[in-house]
Formats: C-alpha cells, sequence, structure tokens
C-alpha cells in the first residue's frame, strides 16, 4: 500500500514461509515480556465478537474477506471499520487515552513506535507465529525496544520504473550501479526528456524513502554498534547526501513539482524514470491503459551503490490492544490473515504483495514478471527504525537533504546537522 507522508516505513531481506510450527497447544498461560502481560492463543476457534480498525483500501475490503474467518470460526463475529490513514494516529491516542479501543488494528509500520510508546499494544503472544519465517525486513519492523507488537500482514518495496521505448532510443539499458544510473538518467535526457529521473524533494514528499536507501547502498548503518544511538555522520551519509543531490544539482531530476507531476511527466515523457512501489502498475494502466504499460514501462530492482542495492521497504502489520475485550478471539483472525493460503487469497483481492514466503509460490505471483521483480528486491530492504524519534528525525534529514540539493551547505555540514539532531533526540524510549 502507498501512503502519504510516515504512513508507511517498512522497511526486506529473504522470504521465508510462515507455518504453524511453535503455536501453543495447550490453553493459556500468562508471561511477562517488555514489561506487558500476554498470553498464549491455543488452536480452539475464535469465539465472541471481535473488532478491528483497519485503513485505506485494504479497510474497505477487509469486511467481506474475513467471512472466510467467520466460516471456519463460526461462534465468532468481526466487525470492521475503516479509519482514513490520516485520522489513525488521533484516534488512536484518544481511545487508548479513554479505554475505547477495539481489539485489533492495520498498523502502517512507521506508525508501530509511537503506538507502542503509547502503551496501547500488546506484545504477540508466545507462539502464536515465528518471527523467522516472515520477510527479514519486514519482521524487524514489529519490534520495538526488544519487544514483538505485530504481525507483517503485506509488504511493499520500491523499485525503478523506466520508459522502456525512450531508453531503447537514447541507447541505454536498465542501470544496476549509481554510475549507470547516472549514465542513463543523463542519456534520457540528452535524447530530449527534460529530466532523467525524478526523485522526491522535502519533508512533503517523504524523501527518506530514497535517501535513506542511499545511505545503506552506501554503506552506511542507522545505529552504532551498539545499537542504543544513532550513526549518521560518516562518510557513507556524505556519499549518500552528495549522490542524491547530483540529479539536482546537474538538472536530471527537477527541484520542485515531483508529487504533483509524476505520472503525467512520465507518461508524456518529460521525465522517464522513478522509483516506486507496485501500485505504480495499475496507476499507469489506469492513466493508458494495460497495453500501453506492457510495451513502454519497465520495470527493474533499484541500482546498488558500493555496498548494496537496498531499496525502501513498506506495508503493514496488524496488533491487538493490550485493553482489547476479545484480546483470544483477535490474536486467532491475526494468525489466520498470516497464514500463506489466506495470504495468496488476500492478494488475489487486493494485489498486496504477501509477507510470507510460501505464499509467493503461488502461480498469480510467479507467473508474473513484475511480482519477481518486486520479489528480487524484497531481498535487499531496508526499514525506517522503530523507534519513537525517528519520524521526527527524518524531516530532519529530508530538510538537510534538500539544503543540499539546493546548494545551501555541504554534505558535510548537513550529515553534521543531522547527528546532532540525532544525539539531542536519542532513541525516543
Amino acid at each position: 500500500m502507498k501512503l502519504g507522508r510516515k504512513a508507511v516505513a517498512v522497511g526486506i531481506v529473504g522470504l521465508l514461509a510462515l507455518t504453524a510450527c511453535g503455536r501453543a497447544d495447550e490453553g493459556s498461560a500468562d508471561r511477562q515480556t517488555g514489561g506487558a502481560t500476554t498470553t498464549t492463543v491455543d488452536d480452539s476457534p475464535a469465539t465472541g465478537d471481535i473488532t478491528v480498525w483497519a485503513m485505506g483500501e485494504e479497510g474497505e475490503k477487509l469486511p467481506d474477506f474475513v467471512k472466510g474467518f467467520t466460516e471456519e470460526n463460526p461462534d465468532a463475529k468481526v466487525q470492521v471499520t475503516t479509519i482514513p490513514w490520516a485520522d489513525v494516529m488521533t484516534k488512536f491516542q484518544t481511545a487508548v487515552a479513554a479505554g475505547t479501543v477495539p481489539d485489533a488494528i492495520m498498523i502502517g509500520t512507521s506508525f508501530m513506535p509511537t503506538m507502542v510508546s503509547t502503551g496501547g499494544l500488546a506484545p504477540v503472544p508466545d507462539g502464536l507465529v515465528d518471527s523467522d519465517d516472515f520477510v527479514e525486513g519486514a519482521a524487524a519492523s514489529t519490534v520495538a525496544d526488544g519487544v514483538e507488537y505485530g504481525v507483517p500482514w503485506y509488504v511493499e518495496t520500491r523499485v525503478m520504473y523506466y520508459r522502456s521505448d525512450l531508453a531503447e532510443a537514447a541507447g541505454v539499458a536498465a542501470p544496476t550501479t549509481w554510475e549507470e544510473l547516472t549514465a542513463f538518467a543523463q542519456a534520457m535526457k540528452a535524447n530530449g526528456s527534460a529530466y532523467g529521473l525524478q526523485l522526491p524533494m522535502g519533508d512533503a514528499e517523504d524523501s527518506t524513502q530514497v535517501i535513506l536507501p542511499f545511505y545503506s547502498q552506501a554503506g552506511g548503518s542507522i545505529f552504532n554498534e551498539a545499537g542504543d544511538a544513532y550513526d549518521l555522520d560518516n562518510q557513507a551519509m556524505v556519499d549518500a547526501l552528495d549522490y542524491y543531490a547530483s540529479f539536482f544539482t546537474e538538472g536530471l531530476s527537477p527541484l520542485a513539482g515531483y508529487g504533483d507531476t509524476q505520472n503525467s511527466a512520465f507518461v508524456d515523457g518529460s521525465d522517464p524514470a522513478f522509483i516506486s512501489g507496485p501500485w505504480m502498475v495499475n496507476v499507469l494502466a489506469d492513466m493508458q491503459g494495460e497495453d500501453w504499460v506492457e510495451q513502454n514501462v519497465a520495470t527493474v530492482p533499484v541500482p546498488a551503490g558500493t555496498a548494496n542495492n537496498d531499496s525502501y521497504i513498506g506495508g503493514a502489520h496488524l496488533g491487538v490492544f493490550n485493553e482489547a475485550k476479545n484480546a483470544d478471539g483477535a490474536w486467532k483472525l491475526v494468525r489466520w490473515l498470516a497464514e500463506p493460503e489466506t495470504q495468496q487469497e488476500w492478494y488475489a483481492a487486493t494485489n498486496d504483495l504477501p509477507a510470507v514466503n510460501s505464499a509467493w509460490d503461488d502461480e498469480a505471483l510467479t507467473a508474473n514478471p513484475r511480482t519477481q521483480v518486486l520479489q528480487e528486491q524484497l531481498k535487499n530492504t531496508i526499514a525506517p527504525p522503530t523507534v519513537p524519534s525517528w519520524d521526527e528525525l527524518s524531516a530532519t534529514i529530508e530538510t538537510e537533504a534538500e539544503k543540499v540539493a539546493n546548494g545551501q551547505v555541504t554534505a558535510e555540514d548537513a550529515a553534521k546537522t543531522i547527528q546532532a539532531k540525532a544525539d539531542a533526540l536519542g532513541l525516543g524510549w
């Protein structure tokens, strides 16, 4: 799913199978995890009313979809309330404070640390799922302060889209390295396009979704070796900021208007390449038709820096509230939604990519060249960190990167400013 500013962040390395292994066969038993009490969940049928908050298109399609769950659990009833993404955090915080929470909630991955810090989410019960069976980046983004607070539901990552017809006319192939991407953009511009590559800029366009991968591609790590502090004032950050800014300073990317003109500029060829998620295939098909997309649009993994070709990972998780009235039923619903067969059916209903490896064995995914590109990219991704201070710090990164792109500060000075902000914020726990 694509979301607006900080609505998803997810940050994937490897796709593994989710199975029933590790589930408790016995009844419930209390345990303490990270200061919160939770229980194991047995394999008996779910019962009672289960209330769920979900957002966007997923929230609209989930009510009909969960009929499969209630058919298997006839003594359970699922009520889904669709919440606008723009309202979810306000409603979440209000409900937690007032004690009026539903049982379960869909969680845009970048919301996880803020939701956890309110004390509203319950830890995932022992044995419900095996985190090693999920896409690594997705599973990692459910962990906050060492505790799992959600189960990955679906994933997305960003790949490179480009006008294959214009690339052929310009005499260039799909780029695989930073140097080749620059040369590719230059060739596209020289062939008549106004620009060569679309890149987001600033806080409003969430530019960390390309800057953070550039940083990782240059060999950077968000935290120090101990994992207890940010580590962002280093050569990798300087290289990432310089590389990002180079597309603007060399006139290969527009300095403004990315969010407003991305699709039309791609279609008319004036800006013939961008990095985005799987939803763009349908967006472009709605604009120009499926045949036009098939004939003129190529998708490939993002080019690699000196260290890797990590891309940004997004998607959503499922969590249960600490004060849920029917936590047992809610967790059983979450477990059902994470089963491979269910995820295959969910992909058929929504095109949301599965968070579990065995679901990717479905012919609908294996026979589609574009989903195979996404699966390949999912082996190399980076997720934004699940710490409360990241949202504020990422805004600083975006502001400083914009200054570098406009020639107002050097990348070295920007990296120092970013680190100073990071030190002042701490991790936020």
